[in-house]
């Protein structure tokens, strides 16, 4: 199970919620242990939604299109109601007052064919759901608040158009709150299970970035570099977000004998995300490239004294960044320090901001976070160190496994 429920319950009591419905894949993803088919790029807009009463004993529920009812009973959910949606069906109505659907019979099953365990659990979930279908997937979610009692309730959601869709089906009632902050906020402390595909996806993104590293050949391009890191990712059956080297890329466009370049790869293994960076070179490293190398490892090493549970981000950030500086890596900037899951940067974040901006969080016990500590000097290349670690009781732990030595090749 993917939610940390109590800590859910908690936000939600502190935040006087009766509940949370999550419309943003992620959070859907997190709310119920369920990725929906379409929930892509360029997939449905608004298909899916997941109920999360604070009450434990009312029930929480799916909202999904009636053609994935088979992908739900194959992927599953700990969710104990499924709600499908099909098509409008004139003024027909459900026992609740919602609009009915368009009944759905699926594929058919062939006559007389002894049926495997899984291809009759397909049968039996059509004919369970298929003439319960809601007329589209906002009169699904009204009827799931209304088997959660809390059709005059106080929800959060991460989908600013909810309160509208509600008021549409005629729920005027109910007080919605636009809060996708409060998702990001339960999803700081990580459960077993998450932190079972986060160690995952860290040792294949490690791979990846490593064998790509080992492919550096003079005058290959960062795309075929890129090429590598993706097609090792998906041997892993994980998958490649990107592969970076600066924000510019190469300087020369090419990779370039003795110049520095850094290696910074962020990819996902059943979404949970990996980001991890290191120091490259082809051929021999100069003098001052093994400095700085060495200088931001240091920089590591001062990094374990602060990673535990009660330092803020800002001081971690400003303690290794004057470390690194005191070894005679002048120019050094701070490193960032983000909390790594679902997103990339899994903190609290507001819109319109730069993409490193967010609260000054406080470590805690089950967080999982990068010291991110990239520098590009123009004229000269770039270096960085990155890895990932879980807060602990005491201290920190590692996720990755590499050595922080630099890839010469």
């Amino acid at each position: 199970m993917l939610l940390n429920r109590e800590r859910a319950t908690e936000i939600m009591q502190r935040e006087t919620l009766d509940g949370l419905i999550a419309q943003l894949p992620i959070n859907l993803y997190y709310l119920s242990d369920y990725w929906g088919l379409f929930n892509t790029a360029g997939g449905y807009d608004a298909a899916y939604f997941a109920l999360l009463p604070r009450d434990t004993a009312a029930p929480a529920s799916l909202i999904v299109p009636a053609l994935e009812l088979r992908r739900v009973e194959s992927k599953g959910t700990w969710m104990q109601q499924i709600f499908g949606h099909s098509a409008p069906n004139g003024d027909a109505v459900l026992a609740d007052g919602t609009l009915k659907g368009a009944d759905y019979s699926g594929w058919p099953a062939r006559p007389g064919k002894n049926l495997g365990d899984l291809e009759q659990r397909w049968v039996d979930i059509i004919r369970r759901h298929g003439n319960d279908m809601s007329a589209d997937a906002f009169w699904a979610v009204v009827r799931a608040i209304k088997a959660a009692g809390l059709a005059k309730g106080h929800i959060a959601t991460d989908e600013p158009r909810l309160q509208g869709w509600l008021a549409a089906c005629g729920l005027n009632d109910i007080r919605v709150s636009y809060r996708v902050d409060l998702f990001n906020e339960i999803r700081l402390i990580k459960t077993a299970d998450e932190l079972r595909l986060l160690r995952q996806a860290a040792v294949m993104n490690e791979n990846s970035l490593l064998a790509a590293a080992d492919a550096m050949a003079e005058g290959i391009s960062w795309k075929e570099l890129e090429n590598v890191y993706m097609i090792t990712m998906a041997q892993q059956g994980a998958r490649g977000v990107y592969l970076n080297c600066g924000v510019g890329e190469l300087p020369g466009e090419k990779i370039r004998r003795g110049e520095p370049v850094m290696f910074d790869a962020l990819g996902h293994f059943e979404h949970y995300h990996g980001d991890f960076g290191r120091c490259a070179v082809l051929g021999e490293p100069a003098a001052e490239h093994r400095r700085r190398h060495a200088a931001i490892c240091k920089g590591w090493e001062a990094a374990q004294d602060y990673l535990k549970p009660g330092v803020r981000y800002s001081e971690l950030a400003a303690a290794v960044g004057k470390v690194v500086r005191n070894e005679g890596f002048s120019g050094f900037r701070d490193p960032v320090v983000h909390s790594l899951g679902l997103e990339h940067t899994d903190d609290p974040k507001s819109p319109g901001v730069q993409p490193q901006d967010k609260p000054d969080q406080m470590l805690q016990r089950g967080m999982v976070v990068n010291v991110d500590m990239p520098h590009t000097e123009i004229g000269w290349g770039s270096v960085h160190m990155e890895d990932t670690v879980v807060i602990t009781a005491d201290g920190c732990e590692r996720l990755a496994t590499a050595d922080f030595s630099m890839r010469i090749i």
